[in-house]
Order: structure tokens, then C-alpha cells, then sequence
């Protein structure tokens, strides 16, 4: 008989969790999970499920049938404010991709090269705002975009295989924040290296901090903001100009106020009076403050390519309508089985 509990601490201490937040995972008492860890207390179906998929790996392994496992190389992690869920999630998520590519396989595309051609090639130009859950996904094959709710901390997750990629976006965050993250993860996306990345303003790397700067020009680029500083005849930067600046290229309040101070266009004063109150000046200034909230229908949502897989696949036969509606309740796309439902009974 296999010893389960030490199974179980051998893999949290591998993957850097403590208790406390295995615990908070799993929604059980810290006091509970050291029982299991200690072969106390049995293990319940319910919470071996969410352990499977936190640790990407099978019951079997788990139980001691199986000795095949393979640990998830997850990058950026940010030590005590990691979000378990949304590591959960997103392995989920790949292990449904796994499933699905085994009736069909990803087909071949040349994603854009990391550099200043960029907006060319994703058919946008240097001056213009650019709306990237509209362009991302139809310049990106093989992506999928879920909105889910995660610590404030994290702004976004990227998994990558093959030529597939799924990307979750904190739903909890403003618009604008969110249109940051997708063009944070693009830059993952479009690097050369296969991974799982978790991330956090916990956690700055160098090819974070890259990943930061490319998603900054993407969504602002140094012509645009030029352009802008001449178009509106810019000495010094009031918040009025500020907040005309982000509306109009849809870019984080915070983000570009940092960038204007790295860039030495306001000083350490000017950043500390710029950072409060933003929605209220924004809206006595006559503008739509969408842009500082989360998107109110976006809380639980999903968008791109697993979508149209899954019933295409379903309507081939090639997977069940009970794996089909696993996969669509886990993209948060209800309305596609009641639809569904709907056409079977002619209503």
C-alpha cells in the first residue's frame, strides 16, 4: 500500500507551497490537510480531483499505480501571493486541449517575430489604438482566451504547447489592466520557449520586464506617443492629458503613468498626484469610465480556438456529449449545451 500523505507533501514541497496555501486551495482546515499528510485522515474523490490537477498528474500516481509523472515547469511564480486556483485552471484547461488534439492535430502557423515590426505584422499601425482581444486572437492561431477570477496579485497565466497556447486573464482586473495582460502574455506567446508561466507583480524577471516593455509598445508605441505629446500640444503633462491619453490608446491608468515617469516626462510629485481619484476625474471629464472597472459580463468567459474544436470534434463524433460538456462548463460556455439542448427537443 502506497503512503499517500507523504506522496502528497513530497509533491507540495517540490512545487514551493506551504501548507497554509495548499490548504486555501483545497478549502479545508490547515489543521486537516496535515492529518492527510500524515496518513490521519483518508482523502477524499473531491479533493484527489483538485490535487490531480493542481500537480498536473493522475490518480494513479497519486494512489502508487502509476510511477509516470512529469513536473510542470511553471515560471514567475510569486511566492506566498501564487494563485493555486488559477495554476489549477490553466492545467485543466491543457489537459482538455491534450484530449481534444488527440482526434486533431493543431495545424501549422508562423506566429510574427518579437520585434519592432510587430504592429505591422499584426496588421496595425504605429499610431494607431489598438483593440487586442479583437486582433490578438485572429492574428494567433490556436489561442484561447479565459476570463477568470484570480488574487489581485496575478495578473495573468500563459500555457504554451506545440502551436497552442491558452491564456487566462484576471477578470477581476480593470479593462484596461486586462488589455495590458493579453499583450503581456502575446510576448510568451511568441517567444520561442515552450512553458507555463504564472504572472505577478510579485514576481519581476528579465523576460518579465520584457515582456512588460513589448506589451507598453504594443498597446502605446514611442511614434505614438510622440504623435500624441505634438498632436496635443503637450509642455507638461496635466491628468487631463493623461487621462485623454489612456482612453484613447485603452491603456492602464497606473502603466502609463509609470511609463511617463520612466520616460522623465512627469516627476515623483507629479506621479504621486496622478495616482488618485482617476475615475471620478475621469468621469467629471465627460468620459466613459469602463476603462478603470473589470468588464461586468466577463467575470467567468471565454473566447478562440477550443471553442469551434469542441464541436466540431462533437459533431464528428470523435468525442462524447459528455466530454463535450465537461470541456464547455470548464470555458464557462453554458449557453453552448442549453443551445444544444434547445435544437434536440425543437425549442
Amino acid at each position: 500500500m502506497t503512503n499517500i500523505g507523504l506522496k502528497l507533501k513530497t509533491l507540495r514541497k517540490e512545487h514551493g507551497y506551504s501548507q497554509m496555501q495548499l490548504s486555501e486551495y483545497l478549502k479545508i482546515d490547515q489543521s486537516n490537510l496535515s492529518k492527510i499528510e500524515n496518513n490521519k485522515r483518508n482523502l477524499n474523490l473531491a479533493l484527489l480531483d483538485k490535487i490531480c490537477f493542481l500537480y498536473n498528474c493522475t490518480p494513479e500516481y497519486l494512489l502508487g499505480e502509476s510511477d509516470e509523472y512529469e513536473m510542470q515547469n511553471i515560471m514567475f511564480k510569486s511566492g506566498n501571493d501564487m494563485d493555486l486556483n488559477a495554476i489549477a485552471k490553466i492545467n485543466k484547461l491543457a489537459s482538455h486541449l491534450t484530449t481534444l488534439r488527440e482526434y486533431e492535430a493543431p495545424p501549422e502557423q508562423k506566429l510574427p517575430k518579437l520585434n519592432i515590426n510587430i504592429r505591422r505584422h499584426l496588421g496595425i499601425d504605429e499610431y494607431s489604438p489598438i483593440n487586442v482581444f479583437a486582433v490578438i486572437p485572429q492574428k494567433i492561431q490556436n489561442l484561447t482566451i479565459v476570463f477568470f477570477p484570480m488574487k489581485r496579485s496575478v495578473s495573468g497565466c500563459c500555457f504554451k504547447k506545440n502551436s497552442d497556447s491558452i491564456v487566462l486573464i484576471n477578470s477581476t482586473h480593470s479593462r484596461g489592466r486586462q488589455n495590458f495582460t493579453l499583450a503581456h502574455e502575446l510576448y510568451h506567446i511568441l517567444d520561442n520557449e515552450e512553458n507555463f508561466f504564472i504572472c505577478s507583480e510579485g514576481f519581476k524577471s528579465e523576460i518579465e520586464q520584457k515582456a512588460d516593455d513589448f506589451a507598453s509598445n504594443l498597446l502605446m508605441s514611442e511614434h505614438a506617443l510622440y504623435d500624441f505629446i505634438e498632436s496635443n500640444n503637450i509642455d507638461k503633462w496635466t491628468i487631463e492629458d493623461i487621462i485623454k491619453c489612456e482612453q484613447y490608446f485603452q491603456i492602464d491608468h497606473n502603466l502609463l503613468i509609470r511609463r511617463l515617469y520612466s520616460e522623465n516626462f512627469i516627476d515623483g510629485s507629479q506621479f504621486a498626484e496622478f495616482s488618485f481619484n482617476i475615475i471620478a476625474k475621469a468621469n467629471s471629464l465627460g468620459y466613459d469610465t469602463s476603462l478603470y472597472e473589470p468588464p461586468k459580463d466577463k467575470e467567468h468567459h471565454s473566447i478562440g480556438h477550443m471553442i469551434p474544436l469542441i464541436e466540431k470534434l462533437w459533431k464528428m463524433e470523435k468525442i462524447s456529449n459528455g466530454v463535450r460538456k465537461d470541456i464547455l462548463l470548464d470555458l464557462y460556455k453554458e449557453e453552448l449545451i442549453y443551445k444544444s439542448l434547445s435544437d434536440e427537443n425543437g425549442l
